[in-house]
């Protein structure tokens, strides 16, 4: 009876962006991990932040694992000019793919910390070197994971996905 009830169905991962403000002019942003909508949702947090008078911001990537790439490449364009480089991925068997900042970000004025810690890994570890390399914030911590990898989600069909390391 309880099969019945049951269904097999996707799962959305929510990168779970929360935010709030720390005083008048200061905003904070916690997303757990970097999913599908994480740069939507964590746009978002910025505009709300900004319509509540925030002007500058603190994003804590401490105990974020990672994820995917694209949304962390959407993040750090915000905060960034024109042309800048992000990351590049290169692999073995796989070519050098650049990615770069496309405009100039709507918050590239805000001063700006991000928070990591040892479990800030994979795409938390790119948001934060990005914004280093370009002297766009201030990074607190501790040492990050170190992880440098970058996974290919592939469908297996009837088993879900296969995730394998290519770059």
């Amino acid at each position: 009876r309880v099969a019945r009830l049951l269904a097999r169905d996707r799962v959305p991962l929510q990168s779970g962006v929360g935010g709030c403000r720390l005083g008048e002019e200061v905003g904070y942003i916690k997303p757990i991990r970097f999913a599908a909508n994480t740069a939507q949702e964590f746009e978002g947090a910025l505009d709300l932040l900004a319509q509540q008078g925030a002007s500058s911001v603190i994003v804590d990537l401490r105990g974020n694992g990672g994820g995917y790439l694209n949304a962390v490449v959407e993040m750090v364009d915000l905060f960034l000019d024109k042309d800048q480089p992000i990351v590049y991925t290169e692999g073995k068997s796989s070519p050098r793919r650049d990615y770069t900042s496309r405009r100039k970000g709507r918050y590239a004025g805000w001063p700006l910390a991000v928070l990591v810690d040892e479990g800030s890994a994979s795409a938390s570890e790119i948001f934060a070197g990005a914004i280093q390399d370009h002297d766009r914030g201030l990074v607190v911590g501790r040492r990050s994971f170190g992880k440098g990898l970058v996974p290919e989600e592939f469908p297996v069909p009837g088993a879900g996905a296969l995730r394998l390391t290519v770059a």
